[in-house]
Parts: structure tokens; sequence; C-alpha cells
């Protein structure tokens, strides 16, 4: 039976503190500093450094109004908290207050001298002299000095970088420390929460970010020298101690202290569950299950498996034509929610099995078996996710926006790209404190109460 439908579109403004996005900051256009704060202007937001705590604030990104046009300049406010930014063409420069959280387009800031990478450089010897260490990552790829600062209170140079981002130089000692923050590439394919933090997954690279944004820690894979290789980040699981990450080349276990991996070939993997022998894994050849002691079982070849979900020992599959459930995951399915749209997403809300198809919700009654639909509005486009939120109700994940649905009020809230997020969102995960979106332009994190709320 159809459910009665109450849609709400939300275009409202939201708040700096409820709404931020983590995208990549690796190539850094200016860099101001003040006695407090070291400014970097990136191609994606700004970014700003607590010299004092020596810990990053929230990014500030277009999302936030920061300017779409390329920042050719940036000078710091030496007695209060903000920066002047030149863009050039009408506007000029545009000022950023940090503790006002204020934008003021067309003020010039006071006469000051801006410094260049070769000034720079003429002032710390000994770092220019090891230029080409400095600029050298663990991958032996080299980049260039784009941008520098010095800081008015100490001997201390701040160099922007074109895929490094941000780094630290003493020019008495030529002793430098890396400040690296956001991703190295903008979309983001899969999330899993982590310990204080998140875990993102995009093209060939896992990062930890941390819950407060203070801190961001990014790899491309340890021990084999090309690291990780894979394409495209379909879903990440953490469970029994590693992380699992479903791609294009098959499913990756990575050990999360060394970042060492191993490939199991299961080409096309397209989700993860948790297994009570290991892990689930749905193809578009079926489902198989990676044992504890690494053996890679097949368990049905009958249906190509788009979306899992485990509940206990049972596990259940959305198909191409409905929803399968595998008792004790038993290679005899049963077709539970036979129908002709495609399960692009599922998940579990308390007792109650979500099935997310084109256009609408399904969910299980648990008292009485039988199943519900939920119409979906057209601006969230195709399902992509789905995730329980923990005072109820289901997020979704969509190429067009993101939405709430309250499933006993028959509700959708319904979030849209480009007002409320910057891109397709691609997964989705719910905690106490935050509602984490990954996007194709980044990983965007909400205040769960706020977006609730609105």
């Amino acid at each position: 039976m159809l459910a009665a439908l109450m849609v709400l579109v939300a275009t409202a403004q939201w708040r700096p503190e409820e709404r931020v996005l983590v995208s990549d900051f690796s190539y850094i256009d200016a860099v101001a500093a003040s006695p407090w704060t070291v400014f970097a202007a990136t191609r994606h937001g700004l970014l700003i450094y607590d010299r004092v705590a020596r810990a990053w604030k929230p990014p500030v990104t277009t999302l936030d109004g920061y300017p779409t046009a390329r920042v050719r300049s940036a000078v710091a406010d030496q007695t209060g908290n903000a920066v002047w930014l030149g863009v050039g063409g009408l506007d000029g420069w545009v000022r950023y207050d940090v503790d006002a959280r204020l934008w003021t387009r067309g003020a010039a800031p006071p006469a000051g001298q801006t410094l260049s990478v070769e000034a720079a450089l003429a002032r710390a010897p000994a770092a220019d002299a090891i230029r080409a260490l400095i600029l050298t990552d663990p991958r032996l790829r080299s980049y260039q000095f784009t941008a520098a600062a010095s800081t008015p209170d100490r001997p201390e140079i701040y160099f922007g970088t074109n895929g490094m981002g941000l780094v630290r130089v003493d020019p008495q000692t030529g002793e430098w420390e890396a400040l690296p923050y956001g991703l190295l590439a903008a979309g983001v394919g899969a999330i899993a929460p982590a310990q204080d933090g998140i875990w993102a997954a995009s093209n060939a690279r896992l990062t930890w970010v941390a819950a407060d944004l203070s801190a961001t820690r990014t790899t491309e894979g340890g021990g084999a020298a090309l690291g990780f290789t894979f394409r495209s980040a379909r879903r990440l699981l953490f469970t029994s101690g590693a992380l699992w990450l479903a791609t294009e080349q098959g499913v990756l276990r990575v050990d999360p202290g060394t970042m060492r991996s191993r490939t199991f070939d299961l080409s096309q993997a397209t989700s993860l569950a948790p297994a009570p022998d290991g892990v689930w894994v749905g193809t578009t050849r079926g489902v198989s299950v990676i044992t504890r002691d690494d053996r890679v079982v097949r368990v049905s070849t009958d249906f190509p498996a788009l979306s899992l979900v485990a509940a206990r020992e049972t596990l259940w599959v959305g198909t191409t034509t409905g929803v399968v459930m595998m008792p004790s995951g038993k290679s005899d399915a049963v077709g539970v929610a036979p129908l002709t749209q495609p399960i692009f997403a599922l998940t579990r809300v308390r007792d109650t099995i979500v099935a997310a198809t084109d256009r609408s919700l399904l969910w299980r009654d648990p008292t009485t078996d039988a199943w519900k639909e939920l119409p979906l509005s057209l601006a969230l486009g195709r399902p992509t996710a789905l995730a329980a939120d923990p005072d109820g109700g289901v997020w979704i994940g969509g190429t067009q926006g993101l939405a709430h649905a309250d499933l006993g009020r028959a509700f959708v809230r319904t979030f849209t790209v480009p007002t409320d997020l910057p891109a397709a969102v691609r997964d989705v995960l719910a905690d106490q404190d935050y509602l984490w979106a990954a996007t194709d332009s980044g990983l965007v994190r909400f205040d769960r109460r706020a977006a609730l709320s609105r």
C-alpha cells in the first residue's frame, strides 16, 4: 500500500557551524600569516591554521561564501582575526572575519607587503638548499612552492605548494614540517566510522578526518610501492579491526595501523556487510563471503547483488528485481519483496529493514512482515545510499541531494544540490552528533540535530 506522502524540500540557509565541506585543499594559491593564524587560500576553500593550538579550524568553502574566482594574493589582519583575499575583477579584494564569520566584499587591505616565494627562500637559504627534499612526497612525486608568508612574531615562513598543502619552515635552521589538510581527491565514494572521526575513501586514497575537523590524515597505501590502485570506492566497512573496501578491482582489506592491504579477487564488488565468520560481499555476479581465514566462498550466483544489510545471522540482498532474504547466509535465498525496480540501497532501522528503489522507500514491518512504500521527491535524484538515524528514521543519499524520511509519519525532508550540498551524494552516515555525506566534491559534515530541525 502506498503511504500518504508529505515532502518538504529544505532551502533555509545553514550557519557555518551546522555544515562544513572538507575537500581537496592540496593546491594553495596564496598564504598570509598573523600572530595567531595562518591563512591558506586554495582552489576549493580557505584553510585556517591556529598557530597557538597547532590545529586546523573548519575550512571555509564556496558553500560559506568563499569566492569562486581564483585567489591571487592574501594579506592577514595583524590586529584582528581576519584576512583579505585578492581575486581581481570587480570584487578586487574580499575580507573574511574568522570570529564574526562574515565576508565583506570590495574592502581594500591596509598597505602591506606580500612575500614572494623567491624572497622567502632568500631568507631561508638552508631550506632553499634542500628544496627538492622538502617538495618530494613518499611516492617520489615532486612539487613546487606557489606562495609564501612570514610570521610577524617569530622567525617562521609558511609556504604553499601545488599538491602538498602547507609547509612550515624555520629559516634559521632549515627545519621543516608538512602541514597537510583535507583530501587528496575531491570526490568521496564511501565512508565508515573511525575512532574519534571518520574514514573517507576516494580515488586510490583513504583519509581519516577528525570529528571536530581539527586534523586529517591521508594515505595512499602501505607496503607495495604503488600502494592502492583502485579508482572507484563503492562501500567502506570497518569490522573486526580492519577496513574493508569494495572497489571495481575487488575487495581490499586494510590494516588501519600500517595501511598495508590485501586484495581479494571479487571484481565489480558493489556492497559489504559484516558476517558471523567474516565479511559478506555483494557483486554483480552474486554473493560471496570472505572468511576469517581468508577463504573466498561463493554463496549464491542466482542474482546480482546491488546492496546488502545484515541482521544477526540473516543477510538481506537488494537485487535488480527486489529484496532477497538469505537465512543464516545460506544459498537457499527467499524472495521477500519481488519488484520490477532495482534495490539500490538497504539499511536496518532498529528491527526494520528499509530498501530504496529508484523513486521510493520500502520497509518491512517487523510485527506483520508486510512491506510498506513511501514515495521520494524527484529533487533527490536516484537513491545511492541509506543510513539509519540514531533517533529513528532513515537518511537517503541521492544523485541530486540528501533526504531524511520519518517512516512513522510518512514525512520526507529533502536537501538539494547546489543549495545544501555541493554535488551528488555517494554514501551517508549518521552518529549521535553529526551527519556525514560523501559527495563528488568532498566530505560534508552536518550538525545532525540542526539538519533534523530544518
